[in-house]
């Protein structure tokens, strides 16, 4: 969750500003006076990340050190969060108390689960810590059906139910604010040569802003489906999509920069608020088998796929999620309604392996529209 710091007295802000500083040119492989443990976690990321150096890293808080704190009877705020940060003055580590804004929805949260590493940000002059927050949750183990989840490049994510194919599309929003945030950034890079630089990072952040919106709606709505139908969540692994996946610069560009790694963490945060577990299944070869006949099929465009041994003719994007809907269940190795998705008919307990077409569910496939119909 975001915190915002507020009401900083000069003091506090300047030692903010000189720890978030000195954190740039550490992770960028300077040297300079930081908090013993942000210094450590500076190494961190330096090593692991080896960040451009034209880039900004948040500066990262570790839990030992900082702390959250709700005092009502403090009059500036109720609020406060403890920044560990290196003062010239004393020579030596420190640490201030900056009043803080918690959101009233996530004030529960903050009070009952465990604080964990977090994040300091500086973002068009104010200050924030992107706070992390961990806490127990149950999942059922018992469901009715199946929410199977492939995301692409050209929908973030194609949504289908096993009981009876039902599919919906998201995503168009989030290619329209990319586009034009895009053309945007070049008409402004011709146009203003020399200021340009600094306008293109503020288009960045309003981008990042919008984008991010419409992924925290996409995952409030999928949740709420499968909620509905009593559904677990399934969804194809994306690890590695970015490596040895060469596919021409257009489509690169649409890959490399959907944001599929925040849309699935949005969407196991709301599931697991809501008690539906979510599982990653390999997605290896889903766009190339039909999920009718098992058959490889033939993709004459990119959103369409054809089987030549059934017929099958169908949005491709679709086709990959039952597949990935169908190897879900032959992970399952007990009685679905012991392995915690029992299907349409919970009467008929099956295993069903990889492939198979299970016995309770409906075999038939209707044609849906190259590109489906979008939900926005």
């Amino acid at each position: 969750m975001r915190v915002k710091l507020h009401s900083l007295t000069n003091r506090k802000a300047d030692l903010l500003t000189r720890e978030y500083e000195a954190f740039q040119t550490e992770v960028h492989g300077g040297d300079a006076d930081l908090y013993s443990a942000t210094d450590q976690q500076a190494s961190k990321v330096q090593r692991q990340k080896d960040p451009n150096p034209d880039t900004e890293q948040p500066v990262v808080l570790r839990n030992d050190v900082f702390d959250v704190s709700y005092d009502e009877d403090t009059v500036l705020s109720s609020w406060w969060v403890k920044v560990p940060v290196y003062d010239p003055e004393r020579g030596r580590g420190n640490s201030i108390w900056c009043p803080a804004h918690v959101p009233y929805k996530d004030e529960q949260l903050v009070r009952e689960g465990d604080v964990r590493d977090s994040e300091l940000v500086h973002r068009d002059g104010d200050w924030y810590v992107h706070l992390v927050v961990k806490r127990s949750v149950t999942v059922q183990d018992e469901y009715d059906d199946v929410l199977a989840i492939d995301m692409g490049a050209r929908w973030v994510a194609t949504c289908a139910f096993l009981s009876d194919r039902k599919t919906a599309f998201y995503g168009e929003k989030v290619r329209r604010i990319r586009e034009h945030y895009k053309q945007l950034r070049k008409s402004i890079g011709k146009a203003k040569p020399r200021q340009g630089q600094q306008v293109v990072e503020r288009i960045g952040d309003a981008e990042a802003r919008k984008v991010d919106d419409r992924l925290h709606k996409i995952a409030r709505q999928i949740v709420e489906d499968a909620e509905e139908r009593n559904a677990i969540i399934v969804v194809g692994d994306l690890g590695g999509v970015r490596k040895d996946n060469d596919k021409g610069r257009y489509v690169n560009d649409k890959t490399h920069k959907m944001p599929f790694a925040r849309l699935l963490n949005y969407i196991e945060h709301k599931a697991h608020d809501a008690g539906i577990d979510v599982q990653l299944v390999e997605e290896y070869d889903t766009s190339k088998t039909c999920n009718r006949c098992a058959c490889e099929g033939v993709r004459e465009t990119q959103g369409r796929f054809e089987c030549p041994e059934c017929g099958l003719d169908d949005n491709a994007d679709k086709n990959g999620a039952l597949n990935i809907g169908k190897r879900a269940l032959g992970k399952f190795s007990k009685p679905l309604s012991e392995a915690g998705a029992v299907l349409a008919q919970p009467e008929t307990q099956v295993i069903v392996h990889r492939d198979d077409e299970p016995a309770n569910l409906s075999v038939s496939v209707g044609s849906t529209p190259s590109g489906g119909t979008p939900r926005l």
